[in-house]
């Protein structure tokens, strides 16, 4: 979906963009409902597919493409084979999805990554990632975090009645939420644990949880979500929904916002959040630290310390100003680093750079 939005958004600012997808997948028929120009491609094997590459040279000539935008890591070597193999010259923008595991500093991957004339991170803790696990040079590192767009989130609408009632909540509940898929790693259960030792502190409050398990990998998780609320005499106080296009609906309906993933790359459901205003407790690892400020916008808790969570959410709802204070320095951050508007302008630059 990032990659659609930013084909979407580099159209909006004047760039003629074309889109290369495998047919029959999300992303082809996104692109098209989009009204992109999207074109069908094969699918590629992740290394030495030279018959691809040949195959995606010529697309880019006819094409008379002069910039190659992509995320997604399986196509990184396909597209340096593709930029060795072209009589035509064209510059290679990687924009970097995920974290590194371990260091690429061997010959191998200094020779996959050689073509690539700007690396793009979404914050400086990546780009301090690749600085130390790669040989990349510097000086092609940008960092230029993902874009929201505000106005899809109906900021400044008063709608939190009519978005608690579509989801069987009341006016005088406190509500905390969580968004996404409903995966272990996502961390829903330690929402649901956070809540049964709020309520042992004498607190009450509900818990939103708005997700559907991954596609095409079962509902295990999902329901020992339910069997846990079960256990834990919970089920009037944690609200399930599945996820719906209109999210705006759930920021508007809940008080705080709760990211308990525990390696959160770039967490895109707590930008949103923050462009609502929205207090954040999140966990203290991964990009979570960076974008909640080192903790200004929220409350930062170690995700396996099982007291921290009851009492982050405790302090939520004995100390509003705190808490309305670090929506408001949430919100701020938003517009001045996370905003489709800010996103675009930075990306922008560098096309523009690269094709110079």
């Amino acid at each position: 979906m990032n990659t659609v939005r930013y084909a979407d958004w580099m159209r909006e600012v004047g760039f003629r963009v074309v889109v290369y997808g495998v047919r029959d997948t999300p992303f082809y028929s996104q692109c098209s409902m989009q009204g992109l120009d999207i074109r069908p491609v094969k699918r590629n094997k992740k290394y030495f597919d030279l018959l691809a590459a040949s195959r995606l040279t010529r697309l880019f000539q006819r094409d008379e493409i002069e910039l190659i935008w992509f995320r997604d890591t399986r196509d990184m070597d396909t597209l340096g084979w593709a930029k060795r193999l072209s009589t035509q010259s064209f510059k290679l923008l990687y924009q970097q999805a995920m974290q590194f595991g371990v260091a690429k500093r061997d010959v191998f991957h200094t020779h996959r990554f050689r073509p690539i004339d700007a690396w793009v991170s979404t914050l400086e803790f990546l780009r301090n990632q690749v600085e130390r696990a790669t040989r990349f040079p510097k000086e092609r590192i940008h960092v230029v975090p993902l874009g929201v767009d505000p106005s899809r989130l109906r900021i400044g609408e008063d709608l939190r009645s009519a978005a608690r009632k579509f989801y069987g909540l009341s006016d005088g509940d406190f509500v905390f939420g969580v968004l996404g898929r409903l995966d272990v790693l996502k961390g829903q259960h330690l929402a649901i644990e956070a809540l049964a030792g709020l309520q042992k502190l004498g607190r009450k409050a509900h818990l939103l949880i708005v997700g559907e398990p991954t596609l095409n990998e079962g509902d295990d998780y999902a329901r020992q979500l339910r069997d846990r609320v079960k256990q834990e005499g919970l089920e009037a106080q944690v609200h399930f929904h599945p996820y719906s296009n209109e999210v705006f609906q759930f920021y508007h309906a809940i008080d705080v916002f709760m990211l308990c993933s525990k390696g959160e790359t770039f967490g895109t459901v707590t930008i949103e959040a923050m462009a609502n205003g929205l207090p954040i407790i999140g966990t203290n690892s991964s990009g979570t630290p960076e974008i909640l400020d080192g903790g200004k916008c929220g409350v930062l808790v170690d995700a396996d310390d099982n007291s921290a969570w009851p009492q982050a959410m405790m302090k939520m709802i004995d100390q509003p100003d705190d808490a309305r204070s670090m929506g408001q320095l949430a919100q701020q951050r938003f517009f001045e680093n996370y905003s489709k508007e800010m996103s675009v302008i930075r990306m922008k630059e560098i096309v523009e750079r690269c094709i110079a």
